[in-house]
């Protein structure tokens, strides 16, 4: 794309001077307009997708975009000016805006002060209830999505690439794209009820962003709770504190179903607050002047001196009261006659019947890994590795099978098992630590059919590669997620560079919520069939369960190292 600056548009009415930003589906451009004289955005498709044989539809896609775009006009939404196609590429023309976005104005740690954070997202929220009027959704706030104009207080919501229209009280379909630490946990999957208390969360979480300085853990890894504002930051009232975390309830249904009614609890909050005049200070605007938070309030001798009483009288109940929770604390954790039972291990080899081995092989792994660089805007520590004598993702085979040959790998490529490797002495176990919300990042699970530059795009290069794959015209990669707990292995078409199977292999440890969020993207919308098999097999009263999707397969089993494999592949792969 570079080769399209200083490129000239629509008979020399646009320049293409300096590109603003580049994602998997779009790239946007400052230009010039020859005859007004004025700077303007002008976004269009990424050139690479046009080597994809879908192109028609991402095309649909982008002109979807501008026509949703278009349709909602209001201060804080970014105009669309102008649309056209040329040379058989769409180009969307809209207003530029001078000033930075809010994920560069408060990231890492530069929160903002309260009333100037509630009073950015009051205009955002403005902007949404417009979009909502019109039937749309626009599933991507965050602060990243919110510009600020320069000189001024006035913030414009951005990007409207993954909006889409919802019909309330209707199972609809969405493409299951999301912001993690923005999006609510009904964004994951793709199939559901939608409605705008999905946008309410994502509100909520920016204004989480903007009071804290901190991206919110992702809403399908919250398994524990998250701090809330006024944890991390001490100084901001309880109201907005709490109207922030009702807005980020995970349930839906108990959110505020609207941005109003979400928005009505921060302008409660507004009303108990009172004080002097803010000041404003450069970069952040306006702020509580110093003086006004730490300045106690005068109290009447008398009334100083009855609080006092009450408040040692207090203590003094309290102190008493303490003593006796000490010691009934004492008694009730005493140590039982009877030693807690140890958990059964449930453990077994699921039967090697012809079924398993008509199937497409997993995919072995490697004997020495190293962990990819994942393209998530919050890095997250991983837990402690468990040391594990077999690979990761596998299928029950004879032992007697002898170890597998291995190619010399290539990038982005990644052998099937053509058969079982040699399994390596048993090294002593270590205690596995369990993977749960926040101590991994989201699962992202690839359907088949997606192409090889989209799971890069997301995962980065592969852990290890193999050109040829087990089946014929097939290659593979495989992704050490979470060393010795998560590893995902995708088997490619050589031709079309599409995948053909997509697996997984996960530790009971692993949170189910997030390997649910996986087995779902791996199906393109798991129903709940589908889900009820996982759950059997999560809960060990079965340890194999098999379904059909139209022309998709699937298998999701216990194998005999107590780790949940999951695989979909292409009916007519073998």
């Amino acid at each position: 794309m570079d080769a399209l600056i200083g490129k000239t548009l629509q008979g020399g009415k646009y320049t293409l001077e300096q590109e603003l930003g580049r994602g998997g589906f779009g790239i946007t451009f400052r230009a010039n307009h020859r005859y007004l004289g004025q700077p303007v955005v002008i976004k269009t498709i990424n050139e690479s997708l046009r080597q994809q044989p879908n192109f028609a539809e991402f095309d649909r896609k982008f002109q979807d975009e501008a026509r949703r775009l278009a349709s909602c006009v209001h201060p804080n939404i970014v105009r669309v000016s102008d649309f056209f196609v040329e040379d058989g590429q769409p180009y969307m023309v809209m207003d530029y805006i001078a000033g930075q976005n809010l994920g560069d104005v408060v990231l890492p740690n530069r929160p903002l002060p309260e009333e100037l954070a509630i009073s950015y997202i009051t205009q955002i929220g403005a902007a949404l209830k417009v979009v909502h009027q019109k039937g749309l959704l626009h599933r991507d706030i965050k602060p990243q999505n919110i510009l600020l104009r320069q000189h001024t207080q006035e913030v414009v919501l951005i990007d409207f690439g993954i909006a889409r229209e919802f019909t309330p009280g209707a199972t609809q379909t969405h493409t299951n794209m999301v912001s993690d630490g923005y999006a609510p946990p009904e964004q994951y999957f793709a199939q559901g009820k939608y409605t705008p208390a999905t946008d309410v969360y994502a509100l909520a979480a920016t204004l989480y962003t903007l009071l804290t300085g901190q991206v919110p853990i992702a809403a399908i890894l919250r398994s524990q709770p998250i701090p809330t504002p006024r944890d991390l930051q001490p100084q901001l009232s309880a109201t907005v504190s709490q109207a922030v975390m009702q807005g980020m309830t995970v349930e839906a249904q108990n959110r505020p179903a609207t941005v109003d009614e979400w928005l009505s609890l921060l302008r409660n909050s507004q009303a108990s607050v009172t004080g002097p005049t803010v000041a404003v200070l450069p970069g952040h605007g306006a702020q509580m002047p110093a003086e006004a938070r730490t300045t106690p309030a005068v109290v009447p001798s008398g009334e100083r001196n009855s609080k006092i009483w009450l408040i040692l009288g207090l203590v003094a109940i309290a102190v008493i009261l303490g003593g006796f929770v000490a010691i009934a604390r004492i008694l009730l954790d005493r140590p039982s006659s009877q030693p807690s039972p140890v958990a059964q291990d449930d453990r077994t080899s699921a039967p090697a019947d012809p079924e398993i081995r008509d199937r497409p092989s997993p995919i072995p792994t490697p004997q020495e890994t190293s962990k990819p660089q994942l393209k998530t805007p919050t890095p997250v520590p991983t837990p402690t590795p468990k040391a594990t004598p077999s690979p990761v993702v596998e299928t029950p085979t004879p032992a007697t099978t002898p170890s597998a040959v291995v190619e010399s790998p290539t990038p982005n490529d990644r052998p099937i098992e053509e058969q079982r490797p040699i399994e390596p002495p048993a090294p002593t176990p270590k205690p596995e630590q369990p993977v749960t919300g926040g101590q991994i990042p989201r699962v992202p699970g690839f359907a088949v059919g997606t192409p090889e530059t989209q799971v890069v795009d997301a995962l980065g290069e592969p852990t290890d590669t193999q050109a040829k794959g087990y089946w014929p015209n097939t290659r593979t990669a495989l992704y050490d997620l979470v060393p010795n707990q998560i590893t995902l292995g995708y088997i490619y078409d050589r031709d079309s560079g599409q995948l053909v199977q997509t697996e997984g292999s996960f530790a009971q440890s692993v949170d189910d919520l997030v390997v649910r969020t996986a087995l779902n993207g791996m199906l393109g919308g798991a129903d709940a069939n589908v889900m009820q098999g996982f759950q059997e097999v999560q809960q060990r009263r079965s340890n194999r369960f098999t379904f059909r999707k139209g022309s998709l397969e699937g298998v999701i089993e216990r194998n005999d190292r107590d780790r949940i494999y999951i695989a979909v592949w292409d009916d007519n792969l073998h």
